[in-house]
């Protein structure tokens, strides 16, 4: 017969850091700024996105390996071709160590067609746009440009780009371009659109560097760079120096930032890779200083340092996410707000780090060798700096004192104002650190979150400084009970029941009084103490418990 043993319930309030009647953190429920991400037609124009030219009109270039030929309407000195008016200009053939300027007035729109196009130089930039109101690279066919050597000075300016731009550029077509750059391959110091076409870049430097922004629609990148694979900065003004992204396919490698941006990312519907080595560069997989905003598509990162990293805020929504990280996961100095969407945080240190934390939906899966969810960073100090330092700032003065056998926080951060709301979705958690770390308060209404955490260390299924209440959904908690808190205040059923060592994969069965079961959960780690609560117990009311060939039945508190 087998024999049935009896759980022991915690005695729940000795476990408590604070007190139950702790008053809660007053948060801007609205507090993140979506003014600085754009619609559509802010974005792009027709004329970037549609490729017409004027046929009848045109003037034709023909590169013919060491000399050039061409229409009295353009300049012809050696192996360079000067575009001086506006107009369409259709460019055939290859040019050796040869160069194409743009040196117009800024009133002056000029396009260009590339068709089978193929144009290196030994010391500089095969398409120097040096003036012009905006010019359009149209690619038909299959294109290349080629820097061989070091840039050398030819002027004041400082070109260091296979595509040298200091005004308004775009790139569109159906063609493609592979561009090899001994530095950056395409620099524009102005706005650069890439639409429709398909891009291949290798650069010792930055891929792609931009002063105002960069904005990719409907087209193929790829990207290989032994700096950031996209960057945008721009020193003089916070409102440019961002990145957009509208349907496009891009694929980066990088030995820094995958896309870094001085203000802001905004990613609508895009397919994206992106793989960042360990350098002494940042080597973050998307990295801005505003915000990121990722509005739907397919993304894919594994990076050294944080998979995401915003110095403001992050906001995602029906985004298919999946994060590879030796650092944080999904990192914000101020908030993240999550709406929707399938993330998969398979590698972390931490898994999700903010000052306030927002989860209102969509399929989370966090694995991290730390705290899964932290707000405002923690005792272990990963929230200043994160495990390899230097960047994450949460920006409240303060400190506090350790918890019942906790460390004392270090200074730099008030951590009693960071919180952590979950209202829907589905959250799983295995962390090798706290599960949850809500350096303030956590408020559950909503959703279905499971904690496995580990036996060992001053770990917590639970670690909160203020309050930890929940009002709606369902929570299923296991791990070490060396540092154990519960919930604080519920306005439904809670059970936490510390249970002795169990093995990883016994299985935990919650019934209510008629029999039916309310909750079964299968923990991957080691537990010692297990809590459980749904919206469908009550306060007062007995449910049995069953952990492996323990059982016993409790009333719920």
């Amino acid at each position: 017969m087998k024999r049935t043993t009896f759980l022991i319930l915690i005695t729940f309030f000795i476990l408590l850091l604070v007190g139950c009647d702790a008053s809660s953190n007053n948060i801007d429920n609205g507090a993140i700024d979506t003014s600085i991400y754009k619609e559509q037609d802010q974005m792009l124009t027709d004329r970037d996105v549609i490729s017409d030219y004027d046929g009848e009109s045109i003037i034709s270039i023909s590169l013919l390996g060491t000399y050039i030929e061409s229409s009295e309407h353009v300049e012809i000195i050696d192996r360079t071709v000067k575009i001086s008016k506006s107009g369409y200009y259709l460019v055939t053939g290859s040019l050796d160590d040869g160069m194409i300027v743009v040196d117009a007035a800024k009133t002056a729109k000029i396009q260009i067609i590339f068709r089978d196009v193929s144009i290196n130089h030994n010391s500089s930039a095969p398409i120097y746009i040096k003036s012009c109101n905006k010019c359009f690279i149209t690619l038909e066919g299959e294109n290349s440009l080629e820097t061989k050597n070091s840039f050398v000075a030819i002027d004041e300016n400082n070109i260091d780009g296979v595509v040298f731009s200091k005004d308004d550029l775009t790139i569109n077509g159906s063609g493609t371009l592979n561009l090899v750059s001994p530095k950056n391959g395409i620099v524009c110091k102005d706005d650069l659109v890439i639409s429709n076409s398909s891009i291949k870049i290798g650069a010792r430097n930055h891929g792609i560097d931009v002063n105002n922004s960069a904005r990719f629609a409907y087209c193929s990148l790829e990207i290989n760079a032994a700096n950031d694979g996209v960057h945008a900065e721009n020193a003089e003004d916070t409102e440019k120096g961002y990145i957009y992204l509208l349907e496009p396919n891009v694929k980066i490698n990088s030995s820094g930032d995958g896309l870094d941006a001085s203000a802001y990312i905004q990613i609508e519907n895009c397919q994206l890779g992106i793989e960042t080595t360990s350098s002494e560069n940042s080597t973050k997989g998307i990295k801005a200083e505003a915000g990121i905003l990722l509005n739907s598509g397919k993304l894919n990162i594994s990076s050294h340092d944080d998979g995401l990293h915003s110095n403001g805020s992050i906001i995602i929504n029906n985004t298919e996410l999946v994060v590879s990280s030796d650092d944080d996961g999904i990192h914000a100095d101020e908030i993240i707000e999550i709406y929707g969407g399938k993330i998969d945080i398979i590698k972390s240190y931490e898994g999700i780090e903010a000052l306030d934390i927002k989860l209102l939906g969509g399929n989370i899966n966090i694995k991290a060798s730390d705290d899964g969810i932290n707000a405002a960073g923690g005792n272990d100090q990963s929230g200043f700096g994160g495990q390899f330092g230097g960047q994450d700032n949460f920006g409240r003065p303060g400190g506090r004192p350790g918890g019942m056998g906790g460390m004392g926080g270090m200074g730099g951060s008030d951590s009693s104002n960071g919180s952590v709301i979950i209202s829907g979705g589905k959250i799983y958690i295995n962390a090798s650190g706290d599960g949850i770390d809500a350096n303030g308060t956590l408020e559950i209404s909503g959703g279905y979150v499971t904690v496995c955490g580990p036996t060992t260390g001053d770990t917590a299924v639970l670690d909160y400084d203020v309050s930890g209440t929940i009002s709606g959904g369902i929570f299923v908690g296991t791990g070490a009970s060396m540092m154990a808190q519960t919930l604080s205040s519920s306005t439904q059923g809670v059970i936490s029941l510390s249970t002795g060592t169990q093995y990883a994969g016994t299985k935990i069965t919650l019934e209510n009084s008629e029999g039916e079961i309310l909750l079964e959960a299968v923990p991957e780690n080691n537990f010692q103490i297990v809590i459980l609560t749904s919206d469908m117990m009550t306060k007062g009311e007995y449910y049995t418990v069953h952990i492996g060939e323990l059982s016993g039945t409790f009333t719920a508190e």
